[in-house]
């Protein structure tokens, strides 16, 4: 399995629908790595690109086979989802509201 996660809108619609939660739900209540259950949906949503039919069940057994993989893979796809809601959504990372005042 290739491990490139990318997140366009398609596979953020997919994430909202799968977990029930909205933007604002994920960007006000942040998110805690020990809640596997969503981490996985997240991981999961970022790899559809590659495979449709992909489960999230299988994304649990590919973070299974490699000590670690599970904490580098959300590590990488929280900041690849966060990036991509604020181009989606046409939101101002911190830094450029930063810059801008």
């Amino acid at each position: 399995m290739k491990t490139e996660i990318r997140y366009g809108i398609n596979a953020i619609r997919e994430l909202l629908r799968a977990t029930g939660r909205t933007p604002g739900d994920i960007f006000t209540e942040g998110f805690d790595p020990r809640d596997v259950d969503f981490g996985l949906s997240i991981i999961w949503a970022g790899l559809l690109w590659q495979n449709r039919d992909l489960t999230v069940e299988e994304v649990g057994d590919f973070c299974d086979e490699e000590d670690g993989r599970y904490v580098a893979l959300i590590g990488e796809a929280t900041e690849k989802l966060i990036s991509a809601f604020r181009r989606s959504f046409g939101l101002k990372d911190d830094e450029e509201s930063e810059g801008k005042n």
